[in-house]
């Protein structure tokens, strides 16, 4: 997939790009280049600790790099970049992966989708990537947390004001796996999640931390099991509310 989608000048104003990465060196070049030349939008690489020289590539491919001082996980990169989208005025971050597994040219159709819709979050779908490790793991999970989504683990998304603050609060920190607990923090808090279906390619460089084997599906699946426990326990409303903005 190729050329140059014109976003509404809005759009291009507005939103961002933030991709966490933690030695990913093989790929950030091209991932950060595709953003730039498709659509135009700023670009964040949050360096989650690498030292494989991401970052530096990523400030040659023109997107600016915040580098954290040591390996904190995706979760929390990724809440870097909410931080930095939320200082400087952005209203919309669309993240996505750092090894090349999602197109450029999506983007202009999950803001399209979040900018004529009420949603709080997009999430760019694609179920059929899915390898049996995580088609086990994500019927699972759509039985126990009756969260009705086809895709659980897509990185691809789009979040609105609302969706950020609420995923800065204290009870959304040190999630090993972000992808349940911050489905279900949502899901509890009422904030709308649609999907949008989108084509994706194999990773550029490596393979997936997450569903390399099934030692690895095993650790997934009993973590977010305690976690999703563990939120369905305790998990109350405290009261405050979080203003909606778009």
């Amino acid at each position: 997939m190729s050329s140059r989608h014109e976003l509404a000048p809005e759009w291009r104003q507005n939103a961002i790009v933030v991709i966490p990465a933690w030695n990913e060196a093989g790929s950030i070049q091209p991932v950060v280049r595709s953003v730039r030349e498709v659509c135009g939008l700023d670009v964040v690489v949050v360096d989650d600790g690498s030292s494989d020289g991401t970052g530096r590539l990523a400030r040659k491919a023109e997107a600016i790099v915040i580098s954290l001082p040591m390996n904190l996980g995706a979760w929390s990169a990724i809440q870097t970049g909410f931080r930095y989208a939320l200082a400087n005025n952005y209203e919309a971050v669309l993240t996505m992966d750092a090894d090349g597994q999602h197109f450029a040219e999506c983007i202009p159709l999950l803001l399209e989708k979040f900018h004529s819709t009420d949603a709080d979050v997009i999430i760019g779908a694609n179920p059929s990537r899915a390898t049996r490790y995580r088609q086990l793991s994500w019927s699972f999970f759509r039985l126990i947390t009756t969260i009705d989504l086809e895709d659980f683990t897509s990185g691809l998304k789009v979040y609105n004001t609302h969706a950020m603050h609420l995923l800065l609060r204290k009870r959304a920190y040190l999630f090993d796996y972000q992808d349940i607990g911050a489905l279900l923090l949502m899901q509890r808090f009422g904030l709308r999640i649609k999907e949008v279906a989108v084509p994706m390619q194999k990773r550029l460089d490596g393979h997936s931390r997450v569903f390399a084997n099934w030692w690895h599906v095993i650790r997934y699946m009993l973590l977010s099991t305690g976690l999703c426990i563990s939120k369905f326990r305790h998990l109350e409303n405290d009261g405050t509310k979080i203003r909606r903005k778009r």
